[in-house]
């Protein structure tokens, strides 16, 4: 009776796992045939069926990310393709689900996401021109996507500059600090000389005034008319005894 007991037991447990190896072959299938006629939502209808039965089937997984992807759900399949990565068992076919990774990165501009995923693609299939090819595509926008953005960021520095010069020259109180700190220039007449102002104008030339007949008086004074005359004489001597054509010193 016990063995007899335990056969059955055993029995159960096979027609168990029978029926549930079943219940996600089956889908599978269906999603197949959906996905080959280019039914992609038929086909993720029967991928969902399979990877609910079976918790973590790579299989279901990376083809339910295919469906997605070819529906232009590329968040939600990159979401299935990195699940996929994680739950395969031989290199050849994580590498795909890494490749397809990498597409659906790229799809949505994570340009650094996609690199690192084919770049990983790569480490378990290093020979595949495909990967290669979308792995310097992906690197190429990476770099036009750098410069855009420090173009970008250099561009919305100058803005800021400007817009803080503009406010600064417009606050008169920072007008009016400028003009108090420069040194007063003096005021130019149309020649755009310095035109000394009229008052100290005036007293210049009256102490030149003054000077010249002060030293006229003193001149009249100290010198009487004989003086005078014998300087007279002496120049006339002078001028005689200077040979032609000699150059003056003053």
């Amino acid at each position: 009776m016990k063995f007899s007991g335990l056969i059955l037991c055993l029995f159960s447990i096979l027609c168990w796992t029978s029926a549930f190896s079943q219940s996600t072959h089956t889908p599978l299938l269906k999603g197949d045939r959906a996905y080959d006629q280019e039914l992609y939502k038929a086909a993720e209808k029967q991928y969902r069926i399979a990877a609910d039965h079976e918790i973590g089937n790579a299989q279901a997984v990376y083809n339910l990310g295919n469906s997605l992807y070819q529906q232009g759900n590329f968040e939600d399949a990159e979401k299935r393709f990195h699940q996929g990565a994680e739950n395969v068992r031989t290199s050849a076919h994580r590498a795909d689900a890494l490749h397809n990774l990498g597409d659906a990165c790229l799809k949505q501009r994570k340009h650094k996401e996609a690199v690192r995923a084919y770049e990983e693609s790569l480490r378990h299939r290093p020979a595949d021109p495909g990967t290669k090819m979308n792995l310097q595509m992906a690197k190429k926008r990476l770099r036009e996507e750098e410069k855009k953005e420090k173009e970008q960021q250099q561009k919305q520095q100058q803005e800021q500059n400007q817009d803080q010069n503009q406010t600064s020259n417009q606050d008169p109180k920072n007008q009016q600090d400028k003009q108090q700190n420069q040194p007063n220039q003096p005021q130019q007449n149309q020649q755009g000389q310095p035109q000394k102002p009229q008052g100290e104008q005036q007293k210049k030339m009256e102490e030149q005034r003054l000077k010249k007949e002060d030293a006229k008086r003193l001149l009249e004074t100290a010198i009487g008319p004989d003086d005078r005359k014998n300087a007279q004489k002496y120049r006339a001597a002078q001028q005689q005894t200077k040979p032609k054509g000699s150059k003056k010193d003053w």
